[in-house]
């Protein structure tokens, strides 16, 4: 699977499938799929991640020492 990184603020990164669109709103952040569905719904802040929401079949990591969240899903063919 392809990914892209997107820098977010307070220095995170979100990795994700390039079809993915992010979208933001200070430090709320929205991830839509390719069928306009939403994939997660998070804030951040400097030191914490909230996950405010996601799909139910959603499969992420958030690395803290690297400040990264990589979403592991791929789209579906």
């Amino acid at each position: 699977m392809s990914t892209k990184s997107n820098k977010l603020l307070h220095g995170w990164t979100i990795i994700s499938h390039p079809s993915y669109q992010i979208f933001s709103n200070k430090n709320a952040y929205v991830i839509i799929d390719e069928d306009h569905d939403v994939v997660l719904r998070f804030s951040l802040q400097e030191s914490e991640i909230e996950i405010l929401g996601g799909s139910w079949n959603l499969n992420y990591k958030i690395n803290l020492g690297f400040k990264t969240i990589k979403i592991l899903n791929a789209p579906e063919e």
